[in-house]
């Protein structure tokens, strides 16, 4: 064995420091004290008591000052019990003996005190630092705890077998179990199937290293049993001693998800619409050709030509394709709409009787409508075309009969509804509901319900507009629409339409008239920038007997208005055109001519005249494509009008 370090006998200078003037008076006293004691035993006895009674003192001062009043007691106590101070006179060598004896005692007793208390005051400086670790320990533990409680994201642990050790409180939160009642279950079994395809390979890549992580985003099924899309990193702490798991932090990023969804079907729509205005708009230049020559040709034969029947067959085409390009126009948001205040009640009760002949016997028709309903800014035409068209698609969804709702109400849309609906303004609305209790849809089918061209119906059974179209009127209008289905639970389609605040007067639906328009000689100028419409025009309206005159651009149209001094009653301008377009033609003319009448023809368009695509209540406009007795009952319209 080792030979132990010899222990170092030497006096630590610091043994004299840090006395204070109470441990020396505590010496003093005791030294009076042992004096007293010794005088007392002397008298008593009779007989000398030199070094009994100063032990106490020595003892006392040692143990309670250490080793410096322990010293100071040994010096005073051998000065007093060799009679030196008090009692004058010598000693022998035995009392010398004896003196050294005391002293060496005295000493002894110091040093073993002061020993005592070194080793106390390590012990007790040992203990304070062991609470002050624990409690700082303590302290940790309870902010980690508080931190992972109290964290949006939960964390867990799992085995090797995918089954859960670990849950955090905020598992709760996340998918609604407790943390007790999560642990012991099997993350696999909580998978969307879809998901669980691919589980299995990235799970055994996490568990081929420590270390490894993996971040991914699955859809689990929460505790209410709906599925949410949650977004996890998992890291391989296996090896580990505190752990030996998979550690998972997870959230739930289902909010997210749909917000994200709604942005990208907004952007796809956004795009798909751009391209139909696009194709719908080049498509209207060559309808009105092909309509307005067909009309011609059929109006100079007769009903028994070999002919007729053949035009007569390419006029009803060419009036079928106008009314897509109508519906392409409405999807894209670039068709010409009339608003007016209206009360979507009046709407609903107007057409009432044909929605009750287009459903048919078997569906019984619901309406609960609003009282006191605001009005709202919105094409009447479009309006009634919009309900027909979900009450069409509703009864689709019913074949075998049904219930049918239509439902009106004032609703405010506030800051948590529009933080989950990303194109929702905050504000006031009237809402217009139609519900249906037939088949429903999944939701691959909801995600495409508004696509132009998309349709669920058998070939030939429509043409997957008409949806396309009510989206396309109600995101031009200012509003928005939803759809809400499940497949065997119906299906609800909600327009929000903002409301008019201030009580504006209704104005009723304009009923069409079918009276014939009277021709007069009036001077029309045609600005065209289309060669062939151009001479459509021109041609229709030399017919009805008005005196034209024609400009292929707009810069033509002014320098031939400078020249011609004499009244132009009309100018009939196309609204995008080369250098000077429409808009920019009629207000130069504003200058030169005050109160010239102006009629505007286009396919689409989204200029100055026609701001976001809503006619300016005092612009006169004829949507292409039309036909040369549609032009003539509008130019008599216009020059009417007072």
């Amino acid at each position: 064995m080792p030979d132990k370090p010899p222990r170092n006998f030497t006096i630590d200078p610091a043994a004299f420091q840090g006395n204070s003037l109470s441990h020396y008076a505590v010496t003093v006293l005791a030294f009076a004290c042992s004096l007293l004691a010794r005088l007392a035993l002397a008298t008593l006895l009779g007989t000398s008591v030199p070094y009994l009674t100063f032990f106490p003192c020595i003892v006392l001062s040692a143990w309670y000052g250490g080793l410096g009043p322990g010293l100071l007691a040994t010096g005073l106590s051998a000065a007093a019990a060799t009679d030196l101070v008090l009692v004058p006179g010598g000693f022998t060598a035995s009392d010398t003996i004896s003196l050294l004896l005391f002293i060496l005692i005295g000493i002894a007793i110091s040093w073993l005190n002061h020993e005592r208390g070194q080793l106390a005051r390590r012990a007790l400086q040992e203990l304070t630092a062991r609470r002050k670790s624990e409690a700082l320990l303590i302290e940790n533990e309870q902010r980690f705890r508080a931190l992972i409680e109290n964290s949006s994201d939960a964390i867990a642990i799992i085995d090797p077998h995918s089954t859960v050790i670990y849950a955090s409180a905020s598992t709760r939160r996340v998918l609604g179990y407790q943390p007790e009642e999560f642990v012991g279950r099997v993350v696999m079994d909580l998978l969307h199937p879809n998901d669980q395809v691919h589980a299995p390979a990235l799970f055994a890549q996490l568990l081929a290293a420590p270390g490894n992580e993996i971040d991914n985003t699955v859809r689990m099924r929460h505790k209410d049993q709906t599925w949410r899309w949650i977004e996890c990193v998992a890291t391989n702490a296996t090896e580990e001693s505190h752990i030996r798991g998979i550690v998972v932090n997870y959230r739930d990023v289902t909010e997210r998800r749909r917000l994200e969804e709604q942005y990208l079907q907004a952007q796809k729509m956004e795009a798909v619409g751009n391209l139909a205005g696009g194709i719908a708009h080049d498509f209207n230049n060559l309808l009105t050709i092909i309509n307005g020559y067909s009309e011609f040709a059929l109006e100079s034969m007769e009903i028994g030509q070999p002919l007729y029947h053949d035009l007569d067959c390419i006029k009803k085409a060419g009036t079928q394709a106008a009314a897509l390009t109508r519906q392409l126009l409405a999807f894209s948001r670039r068709q010409m709409l009339e608003p007016k205040a209206l009360n979507l009640n009046v709407i609903v009760k107007e057409i009432e009787r044909m929605l009750r002949r287009l459903i048919g016997a078997d569906i019984d028709l619901a309406m609960v409508l609003y009282p006191d309903l605001g009005l709202v800014q919105a094409d009447p035409g479009q309006i009634e075309q919009a309900i027909m068209n979900l009450v069409v698609n509703s009864r689709h969804a019913m074949p075998r009969g049904g219930l049918l709702a239509i439902e009106t109400a004032n609703v405010e849309l506030d800051e948590a509804y529009a933080r989950r609906h990303r194109a929702v303004v905050p504000g006031c609305y009237v809402m217009l509901a139609i519900s249906d209790t037939g088949e429903g849809m999944t939701e691959e089918v909801q995600a495409r319900i508004f696509e132009p061209f998309f349709t669920t119906k058998g070939k030939g059974e429509g043409t997957g507009l008409g949806l396309s179209m009510v989206y396309g009127f109600v995101k031009q209008s200012g509003g928005n629409i939803w759809v809400y289905s499940e497949p065997g639970k119906g299906t609800t389609f909600k327009i929000y339409l903002p409301r008019i605040l201030e009580r504006v007067p209704e104005t009723p639906v304009e009923q069409p008239t079918n009276a014939a328009p009277v021709p007069r000689s009036e001077t029309i100028l045609v600005v065209e920038d289309e060669a062939v419409v151009r001479k459509l025009i021109t041609s229709s309206l030399r017919k009805a007997g008005y005196s034209v005159f024609e400009a292929s651009n707009g810069e033509e149209a002014i320098s031939f208005c400078q020249a011609h001094t004499d009244p132009i009653d009309l100018v009939i301008t196309d609204v995008v055109m080369p250098r000077v377009g429409g808009p920019e033609l009629v207000k130069s003319l504003a200058g030169t001519r005050p109160g010239i009448r102006t009629l505007f023809v286009s396919g689409y368009t989204n200029t100055a005249v026609v701001r976001h695509g809503v006619l300016n209540a005092h612009t006169s406009f004829l949507q292409k494509p039309f036909t040369p007795a549609m032009l003539n009952k509008k130019v008599r319209e216009v020059l009417d009008h007072k």
